[in-house]
């Protein structure tokens, strides 16, 4: 039976021959007295922190660059407020191109009901038979009735008519609602507390629960409940007056109007002369005839010891120099925001977990935009160990997992020399540099991406003779064992 006989490699210790056994010790000792928790100046990839304390740390959205980064969704939006979870419970109120039914008795025959459909024009009117056209938009079904029966008596054709009015399709009544959701479209609002939820739900939900980070609603701010605040009296002192404000449960058609004629204001010149006129002369001091004074910012001339206006000469007329011409192109105005919509921003994954503080009522004409799921690619270069385009698959991904996915690093990175280059614009990136060593060990805050975002690890000129000298310490070349086939046979002879 064969022999097998375990041997120092010497040609392999030939290489590093000063390195004798008591040093190879001493080494081995300091390295592992420095601990698990300390990284070797040797090996600058070796990133992480291992330590049994937690530490929190923030993820950020931009980079600290001090460079604005664009943000196409909606940079004006609001947070959800308290008056938007209020539901006002109200009678409809008919709005242009909307579909309502007439049904109208004894105007054809006496027990005779004749029925008319008629859409509500874009001026508000519709059509009825013998009386033309008769306002409808703004008014409830109630106070379109009475306007109805109001207007035959005063045509002297019915004194007391039998009216009906049905609204067919409340078009005024509706919601759009278009993103990422199943079944896009306008949909007719239920009841006076129909919320998101509801609407949601009324679609199909949403097409991919991963990746939907807010949900925007654009409202017109005539829909809006705007919180009345008054201030409170002082002790001892009388509330204040408040002026009265129209009830927001009150159909327009029935808002008090102000009929009182409105008293033109005065003319500047009108105002002044009569402020003169009511205003005394002032006494000059005696020997001052003729000169000229400044009362009230006003010059003011001393006749007859008295101070009255002084006419101001006419200029003389001059010729007006002819405008030159403009050398500037002609130039658009720039497009404005719409100033009569308010945009309300409502994170969907608290919404989803059941913070009904997020569930606000879906009001008349709003415009719900589910945030579709950010979908792009990220790109890995550098000393990493698989470069490639990578993709972000609609989730929110880090900086550290972006390197965890490709592999972490390899023997020549110097993780502090990391660079991402991100875009800023149609037509601009910006540079920034970040230490992966310190993201890695939670000194610094980790990062999300976004797509097209390009990280590249960078090295220095020190990394190459690191690598070889941490190359050269591999168990089987310096002080290693192993089976020496040669040794062996040489023995055997």
């Amino acid at each position: 039976m064969a022999r097998l006989n375990i041997a120092v490699n010497r040609r392999s210790l030939g290489r590093f021959g000063w390195i004798t056994p008591g040093l190879a010790v001493l080494i081995g000792m300091s390295l592992l007295s420095a601990g698990c928790e300390t990284k070797s100046f040797f090996d600058p990839t070796e990133m992480g922190r291992y330590s049994k304390k937690p530490i929190p740390v923030p993820i950020l959205k931009t980079l600290d660059t001090g460079y604005e980064e664009e943000d196409p969704r909606y940079a004006t939006a609001t947070d959800v407020r308290p008056s938007d979870l209020v539901a006002v419970s109200q009678d409809y109120v008919i709005g242009r191109n909307d579909l309502i039914q007439v049904s109208i008795t004894d105007l054809v025959a006496p027990g005779v009901e004749s029925v008319k459909v008629s859409r509500v024009s874009e001026s508000g009117f519709i059509s009825l038979p013998l009386v033309g056209q008769v306002q409808a938009a703004g008014l409830t079904e109630a106070q379109l009735e009475a306007a109805i029966v109001q207007r035959y008596r005063d045509a002297n054709l019915i004194q007391q008519a039998q009216v009906s009015v049905v609204t067919l399709e409340a078009r005024s009544r509706t919601f759009t609602i278009t993103g990422a959701v199943n079944r896009g479209g306008q949909y007719q609002i239920l009841d006076s507390n129909f919320r998101l939820l509801d609407a949601l739900a009324l679609v199909g939900d949403v097409t991919s629960p991963v990746g939907i980070e807010n949900i925007y609603i654009v409202r017109q701010k005539r829909h809006d409940i705007e919180p009345q605040t008054t201030v409170p009296a002082a002790p001892g002192e009388a509330a204040p007056a408040t002026q009265p404000t129209q009830d927001l449960l009150t159909p327009r058609s029935q808002s008090p109007l102000d009929l009182s004629p409105k008293m033109m204001s005065q003319a500047p010149e009108q105002a002044g002369s009569e402020a003169q006129a009511n205003q005394p002369a002032t006494a000059a001091a005696p020997g001052s005839e003729g000169r000229i004074i400044i009362v009230d910012d006003k010059p003011m001339t001393i006749e007859g010891g008295q101070a009255v206006p002084a006419q101001a000469e006419a200029p003389a007329a001059t010729e007006a120099a002819p405008a030159e011409p403009s050398t500037q192109g002609f130039e658009f105005n720039a497009l404005q925001e719409p100033s009569d919509v308010r945009v309300i921003r409502v994170p969907y994954q608290p919404l989803q977990r059941g913070e009904l503080k997020y569930n606000v009522v879906i009001r008349p004409q709003d415009l719900i935009i589910v945030q579709q799921p950010v979908i792009g690619e990220y790109y890995m270069g550098g000393h990493v160990a698989r470069t490639g385009v990578y993709s972000l698959t609609a989730r929110n991904i880090t900086l550290k997992q972006a390197v965890i996915a490709a592999g972490m690093l390899d023997q020549l990175a110097i993780p502090s020399r990391t660079q991402i280059v991100r875009r800023i614009g149609p037509d601009r990136e910006i540079f920034a540099r970040v230490d992966l060593d310190k993201i890695f060990a939670g000194e610094q805050p980790d990062i999300l991406l976004k797509p097209d975002d390009q990280i590249m690890v960078g090295t220095n000129a020190l990394a190459p003779f690191l690598a070889a000298f941490r190359s050269g310490f591999r168990l089987t070349y310096g002080f290693g064992f192993i089976y020496d086939r040669n040794y062996w046979e040489q023995n055997r002879l």
